[in-house]
């Protein structure tokens, strides 16, 4: 690399702050440049990528962020806002304070956001959405519920994790609601907020959840009454799924894999076999 009037020039750039991008450019030592980082959801496991990096792929994802800084290969930080790719071989990063001219021979673009002056589109990609809606249990916060499931994609899955409220008590667990929504349902009112929240209440009562003890029935003095459960909306995350596919160029490439298909085609080769030898100790 070589810096000159803040003009630097690369064999080979990855453009991306994804997984699947800090995992290429970890295994195979290349610079990246991101314009936002996107993290996994907080408690998506990390499957066949367990073990060195993290149980998680939020952990992974962090983990390889601190190495690819600390070995020189995140080189503008987290400090880019956009980009503009100028011709085959040469793009511009704005941020607050700078421009910055970057060379290169091969671009390899992982994340298409902040990018202006992208190759064409060859296919458009109906974009779909995976949302989480934050809950706290006000009242249905102790029980041995981890997960609930329905048949919808509307609230398909109810996680159940340790409440992050302060003072909450080790026992105590807060829901967050997974959905999968089209653009038309991410803007109708049937698939808010409100209606989230409703739904996981009923899914919790189904399963048997209930609030604190509440008393005995008067009628009835043998039986315990229970409060009913009660959430609240905290907030709400939106996940785009889906990459629209553009043109590839003799020098710009877009890379549409998968962490886990970049760690399987990275499995066999000589590198990756040295790294477990040597960092990890296996066979």
């Amino acid at each position: 690399m070589k810096i000159r009037d803040h003009e630097y020039e690369y064999e080979r750039l990855a453009i991306g702050g994804t997984l699947p991008a800090f995992l290429f450019c970890y295994y195979g030592a290349v610079p990246n440049i991101n314009v936002e980082l996107k993290k996994p959801f907080m408690f998506e496991e990390a499957g066949v990528l367990q073990g060195a990096f993290g149980d998680t792929k939020r952990d992974i994802l962090e983990r390889l962020g601190t190495s690819l800084s600390i070995s020189g290969l995140l080189p503008f930080g987290g400090n880019t806002k956009s980009m503009r790719i100028i011709d085959e071989n040469t793009l511009e990063a704005y941020s607050e304070a700078r421009k910055v001219k970057v060379k290169f021979d091969e671009l390899i673009i992982f994340d298409e956001t902040g990018i202006q002056g992208l190759p064409k589109v060859k296919k458009r990609v109906k974009k779909k959405y995976k949302v989480y809606d934050w809950l706290f249990a006000k009242q249905g916060k102790k029980h041995e519920h981890r997960m609930l499931t329905s048949d919808d994609d509307f609230v398909k899955e109810v996680i159940f994790h340790s409440s992050f409220k302060p003072f909450a008590q080790k026992e105590w667990y807060d829901p967050v609601a997974i959905s999968y929504m089209n653009e038309k349902q991410l803007h109708d009112v049937n698939y808010g907020e409100n209606l989230a929240r409703l739904k996981v209440t009923a899914m919790m009562k189904e399963a048997g959840i209930r609030g604190a003890a509440n008393g005995y029935d008067t009628r009835k003095p043998d039986r315990r009454l229970y409060y009913a459960v009660k959430l609240e909306h905290d907030h709400r995350e939106v996940e785009i799924v889906g990459r629209d596919i553009h043109q590839n160029t003799k020098t710009i490439k877009f890379n549409h894999q998968t962490e886990e298909e970049i760690e399987k085609n990275f499995l066999d080769t000589y590198p990756k076999r040295v790294y477990n030898k040597i960092c990890l100790k296996t066979d």
